[in-house]
């Protein structure tokens, strides 16, 4: 491994030491011991078939092809109802429970004025909380905001469960991605770890050189490897508890590996995930279980479901945010599919949720109340759902450090 490969590897293990004597304990997370854990639906996934407005007729007219059917069909393809006009699409079943419980918020309608329908473009507004290019996404912007009151460096409070690091935590901040902390083993056998840490140990272990500019920075990485390294190692390899199934696909992995950071990481309070694929212009598919958007779902929602049941007593101080950077068209195309739209679900689940559907001003399928006579009305601004986290779960006073000019207004699915 070379000094730029190491420096890479070590950037990612964050910037401060770990009391730790190997293995995981229980993590005393951040301000509150409060855990967000975001979830990006790249690709634009097709809020009007996760929440089914199955309560208006134009639905239906919409979507001869792939419209789900209303709770009233008694079928196993019928929509879960949630409040006598919306429903769950039937591959969300393992939500219904939660829901049930109050723990899950149904947010339908969420985009923006003026929103954009190129995927990059909307994805890093979305994920900048800005319609203006900006340095740091919003999530970091909120580390750095609170990097004075909350205990612990900003780079320790935050890990992308990610191929690389997402616009929301990009920046002048370095925050530590890992696609899969299962695969961190640097060396094959114990005689090749046991070398690889006697290497480090010798080369970064005493005082750095005063005449090299960035040794002291080198030298901190190397030690914060040794630390970091084993204990990020065993959450990844540790078991599900609780009796948790998780679906057996990468981003199950990854969601299991989320409630291990949630648990025994501590100060940790950002978890960024993704699950792409959603893009559905041609072959989407509607109830039936077979179908691309069902197989989706179906993934998502087990997932989630595993995940809350593996947090057990912690789900309390958890909260998963479901985004998308825009939904799709309301009526199907000629390919059984839908076209990039406009508003889209979003969905809160966990700690502080107060369950429901929250849809104050929807404006309904009828053409004359889509926008443009094609695309879904929002009725919620994404920045008002930001505001609501940062203020009501993570404790911040004042979302204009965070959201700089935009005057927020309560949504109320937090307590």
């Amino acid at each position: 491994m070379d000094r730029r490969d190491f420096l890479r590897m070590a950037a990612g293990m964050g910037a401060a030491s770990l009391p730790w004597a190997g293995g995981v304990r229980p993590a005393q997370a951040g301000a509150g011991g409060r855990v967000l854990v975001v979830v990006f639906q790249r690709g634009g996934w097709d809020g009007l078939n996760v929440s089914v407005p199955y309560g208006d007729a134009a639905y239906y007219k919409l979507r001869p092809g792939i419209a789900v059917p209303p709770p009233s069909a008694g079928t196993a393809e019928a929509a879960l109802d949630l409040d006598g006009y919306f429903g769950f699409h039937p591959a969300l079943a393992p939500l219904l429970p939660l829901y049930r419980q109050g723990r899950v918020a149904v947010l339908p309608g969420v985009q923006y004025p003026g929103a954009t329908r190129s995927h990059f473009q909307g994805q890093d507004i979305i994920e900048n909380a800005s319609l203006q290019p900006t340095l740091n996404g919003w999530l970091a912007r909120y580390l750095m905001a609170t990097s004075g009151a909350t205990p612990g460096a900003p780079e320790r409070r935050a890990m992308c469960l990610t191929d690389g690091v997402p616009r929301s935590l990009a920046g002048s901040l370095q925050v530590p991605t890992f696609a899969d902390l299962a695969g961190l083993d640097l060396a094959a056998t114990r005689e090749e770890r046991d070398l690889f840490t006697a290497m480090i140990r010798a080369r970064y272990g005493g005082e750095p050189r005063a005449d090299q500019p960035y040794a002291a920075k080198l030298h901190a990485a190397g030690r914060q490897l040794l630390a970091d390294l084993e204990p990020l190692q065993a959450i990844g390899r540790r078991a599900a508890e609780n009796g948790a199934v998780y679906p057996a696909s990468h981003f199950g992995r990854q969601m299991r590996q989320a409630a291990g950071l949630a648990k025994y990481r501590p100060g940790i309070e950002l978890i960024a995930l993704n699950l792409g694929s959603w893009d559905t212009h041609n072959g989407q598919g509607g109830a039936q279980a077979d179908g691309r958007m069902s197989l989706l779902l179906r993934e998502f929602a087990e997932a989630a479901a595993a995940f809350f049941t593996d947090l057990g007593p912690d789900a309390a101080r958890v909260l998963l945010l479901a985004q998308s950077e825009f939904g799709r068209t309301a009526a199907e195309n000629g390919s059984g599919g839908t076209d990039h739209g406009h508003a889209s679900t979003w969905l809160a689940i966990g700690g502080g949720v107060r369950g429901g559907v929250y849809a104050a001003g929807w404006r309904g399928l009828q053409k004359d109340q889509l926008l443009e006579g094609r695309y879904v009305a929002h009725n919620t601004d994404f920045r008002d759902v930001y505001a609501e986290v940062l203020q009501r779960f993570l404790g911040l006073a004042d979302t204009s450090v965070v959201l700089p000019g935009y005057l927020s207004k309560a949504v109320g699915f937090l307590g």
